[in-house]
């Protein structure tokens, strides 16, 4: 299926929500990494260019000591919710707020979750 933009919905960025929060939670954090890494990958795939770098989020949210993150995740979010037509919701606020009060894994699963609707998959 097309999307209006001309690019290709598949389903290789959609992915299991319940499984990724497990092995986050069972990696105390670890298996976040690869979560972003991912979600970097398609979301850029569906703006159709390379606005988000996992080693330069890593490097920038290291030095700033995790202030850089958490504008990311505002910034993902807004960009998600311009990508499903959701102008005009609060998205990238509740997001800001999510991982300001240390709920970024939470964020996280709202981001894919978005993803996955975005690749016509309503699985969690």
């Amino acid at each position: 299926m097309g999307s209006g933009s001309g690019f290709s919905r598949s389903t290789e960025h959609v992915r299991n929500i319940a499984l990724d929060l497990i092995l986050t939670i069972l990696t105390l954090g670890l298996f976040n990494l690869w979560v972003q890494h991912r979600q970097m990958v398609a979301v850029n795939s569906m703006l159709g260019q390379q606005k988000y770098s996992f080693w330069l989020w890593f490097l920038l949210t290291i030095v700033t000591c995790g202030i850089y993150h958490i504008y990311h995740e505002y910034r993902k979010s807004d960009d998600l919710a311009r990508l499903l037509g959701r102008q005009g919701s609060n998205d990238g606020l509740v997001s800001l707020l999510l991982t300001i009060f240390g709920l970024a894994i939470v964020n996280d699963a709202i981001q894919q979750t978005r993803i996955n609707e975005f690749h016509g998959s309503t699985a969690l």
